[in-house]
């Protein structure tokens, strides 16, 4: 699975790799009390999820790649490392992630799982929705019987931004069964609900600290969540 996404993030980059003007690199390091993900606490304690990623973008098309890993400072152990690509034009959105999760130093781990996603940006001014599909098509995704899950999960995600001022909304679901990946026995269940706010800090061009709070609900699991983080970017052309 890891060839397979190296293979699609050179043939990606190799097409602009011409134009090097149009290339920038950045580096982020985001902390957080908690790290969750898609309605689920993966970690219990405070984690760091520092990352590279390389950006292209030209006449309203963007690609980019990148690299993060995230690390339970508590237990001093990786929870996930994730490798990516992802190309954007005219509110769509393709997405290929190698997840890896585990305690080892490599990419991967004891689970290794390959997702695909689209999204799609709804052409709303006043309103800047998007909706998105993500479904694992390889990996270790499967079913109690041993079939192939092809676990999958839906969101709309409403943000609203004002100046340095951040405020938004996710409803996640999963569509049908997935006993392995969301422990879901069958039909649609909503699993994060989730409320967002935060506020920017700027130094100069290339700097930015994010701050924000949230609060995510599963209503399948009826779990309760509340974090606080913020993120460091560093920009270098």
């Amino acid at each position: 699975m890891k060839k397979v996404l190296l293979c699609v993030i050179a043939f990606m980059a190799g097409v602009f790799g011409a134009a090097a003007r149009n290339w920038s690199v950045s580096f982020t390091t985001e902390a957080s009390t908690q790290f969750l993900w898609r309605g689920f606490a993966v970690g219990q304690s405070p984690t760091i999820v520092p990352g590279i990623t390389l950006n292209y973008t030209r006449d309203g098309f963007h690609f980019e790649t990148g690299y993060c890993s995230v690390t339970e400072l508590q237990k001093g152990h990786y929870l996930e490392m994730d490798l990516w690509a992802t190309a954007k034009y005219k509110g769509f959105t393709f997405t290929a992630l190698e997840q890896g999760l585990g305690n080892n130093l490599g990419i991967g781990g004891y689970k290794d799982n390959f997702e695909l996603t689209l999204i799609y940006e709804l052409p709303l001014e006043r309103l800047p929705a998007s909706i998105s599909w993500n479904t694992f098509v390889a990996g270790d995704d499967f079913n109690l019987d041993g079939s192939r899950a092809f676990s999958s999960y839906i969101e709309l995600k409403v943000p609203f931004v004002y100046d340095r001022f951040y405020a938004g909304a996710t409803a996640g679901a999963v569509p049908f069964k997935s006993e392995g990946i969301y422990k879901n026995g069958g039909g649609f269940k909503f699993i994060n609900l989730s409320l967002r706010t935060g506020y920017t800090l700027t130094a100069g061009e290339n700097f930015e600290l994010p701050l924000y709070a949230q609060y995510t609900f599963n209503p399948h699991f009826k779990n309760h969540f509340f974090v606080l983080g913020f993120s460091i970017m560093l920009l270098s052309l």
